[in-house]
């Protein structure tokens, strides 16, 4: 009888270890964490809120500082409560946003902040955003809007006088460095001391120089004939500060109008020639050409305040019970 009791027993320790590994990480991450009113948040979706706010994973930033990890995990899951407490009340309030909300919502802001939409894509990869997360997010923040307006029941008021302040004490955060737009048809010289090649490229520089002032396409003559970088672009060498060209040529680009071009000139490798394609003067933004911007700054500033003071006020009136 003992020795069937201890084969039973046996079996069942080996079926508990053969399915632990997968069993118990299922029911560790499925956890319940946090109930709010109605709704749970799970450890899976602390982790996965974690792992995008800081970019690593909860296990390596637990094995870096236990202490520091234990007290940004508790902030972040305060973070995902208010998530669903607005949630909740924005689904009780039957507030809705739509795509086109959301499209003119980034059309606004694009504006604002004189992005082309290639642009705006460059300015969210270079904070690891994808245009599908900066969406979501902007409907999250029309949805705040929404609410905050609709519970406070009463508009929130900037003055023409708070807007010339504000331009006033932050000029700098509205002041733009020179820029300027140049296209370039670069001919390489291989071999700097050969004075047949050079006499050759030199003249094939001159045949450009003299279609161009025949009316040519620069970019098409670039296409062509460039072999510097981004000929088979047009030669669009990109933006470029006017304090970061060399000396010697921003001098020859300072004497040029939009549209024109530098004459043959020999550079480093070989001869060039370098047409401004476009420029952006620096100096302080007039005070009418951002003043929207500013109004919406001040707009969401006091929207947050105002929804920060409802939030505390609907975390006092919900049930929520942090079960680790």
């Amino acid at each position: 009888m003992k020795t069937t009791k201890l084969i039973i027993l046996f079996t069942l320790l080996l079926i508990v270890f053969t399915l632990a590994p997968g069993y118990l990480l299922a029911e560790i991450t499925n956890r319940i964490v946090a109930r709010v009113n109605s709704d749970i948040i799970t450890l899976h979706d602390l982790n996965t809120s974690i792992k995008k706010l800081t970019g690593s994973s909860a296990k390596d930033l637990q094995l870096g500082n236990e202490k520091k990890f234990y007290e940004m995990r508790r902030a972040i899951l305060d973070n995902l409560i208010n998530e669903k407490i607005t949630e909740q009340q924005i689904i009780k309030l039957g507030i809705k946003v739509t795509a086109k909300d959301v499209e003119e919502a980034i059309e606004k802001v694009k504006k604002e902040n004189n992005f082309t939409q290639e642009e705006l894509i460059n300015s969210l990869k270079q904070k690891g955003v994808s245009l599908k997360e900066y969406k979501d997010e902007v409907e999250k923040e029309i949805e705040r809007f929404r609410f905050v307006n609709y519970e406070v029941k009463s508009k929130i008021v900037i003055t023409e006088e708070e807007i010339k302040k504000y331009y006033q004490t932050h000029s700098k955060e509205y002041t733009e460095v020179s820029k300027v737009r140049l296209e370039r048809i670069f001919l390489k010289v291989r071999s700097p001391n050969d004075k047949e090649e050079i006499a050759r490229v030199k003249s094939l520089g001159v045949e450009i120089l003299q279609r161009l002032k025949q009316g040519h396409d620069f970019s098409e003559m670039a296409k062509i004939y460039s072999q510097g970088p981004a000929g088979t672009e047009g030669g669009n060498l990109g933006w470029i500060k006017a304090s970061q060209l060399e000396p010697t040529l921003r001098k020859k680009i300072d004497k040029l109008l939009v549209g024109e071009h530098t004459d043959l000139d020999f550079a480093p490798s070989g001869f060039q020639i370098i047409k401004l394609a476009e420029e952006k003067k620096g100096g302080l933004k007039p005070f009418e050409e951002i003043r929207d911007a500013i109004y919406s700054k001040l707009f969401k500033e006091k929207v947050e305040k105002r929804y920060a003071t409802w939030l505390n006020k609907l975390r006092k009136e919900s049930f929520i019970k942090v079960t680790f």
